[in-house]
């Protein structure tokens, strides 16, 4: 009896579940998150990698960022990009110092259209991530003879949820 009781338990709850699936918001995983320079005066470089599976084009995209910015002589600060294109030219990013001593990572994409019959307007996905001065500002060395300073902030990845104009689910245990 209690076999058949746990079985017919077990039975229904796998039936709910089918039935019911439970479905969650898509973020951007945003990777290889890079800021560099080889020493004051020299250049600074800052890149990452933006994946937004698996929502379907025209509004999920894969794309790489990049900027250069040869003025830079303080590592992460001189130059930092605030609106800066990617390879995907609908999609625009920056990397720089905010007024709560933070570092902001702002990721926009620009996509089909959200407006009304006669009066297009583009489609809009805007995500932010902060991430500490320390652990930005932190990744400063010293470079042989004071020749300045050298810096390299790196992140494997975080995962972004945008704020979407058009929601973008997946199921969770499907």
């Amino acid at each position: 009896m209690l076999f058949s009781s746990l079985f017919t338990f077990t039975a229904l709850c796998a039936v709910a579940l089918a039935q019911s699936q439970f479905m969650v918001p898509v973020p951007w995983y945003i990777s290889k998150i890079t800021i560099g320079n080889i020493r004051h005066g020299t250049g600074g470089y800052w890149s990452m990698s933006i994946l937004d599976t698996p929502t379907v084009a025209p509004q999920g995209f894969n794309t790489t960022c990049y900027y250069w910015y040869g003025g830079t002589y303080i590592f992460a600060l001189d130059g930092a990009p605030t609106n800066a294109p990617c390879a995907n030219t609908n999609v625009t990013f920056g990397l720089f110092p905010n007024a709560n001593h933070e570092f902001t990572l702002n990721v926009t994409h620009l996509y089909g259209d959200c407006g009304t019959p006669g009066s297009p307007k583009a489609c809009v996905d805007n995500g932010t991530w902060s991430f500490s001065w320390d652990d930005v500002r932190g990744q400063e060395v010293d470079v042989q003879n004071n020749f300045g300073q050298a810096g390299g902030f790196y992140r494997e990845g975080v995962s972004m949820y945008p704020t979407r104009a058009i929601a973008s689910s997946k199921c969770e245990f499907c």
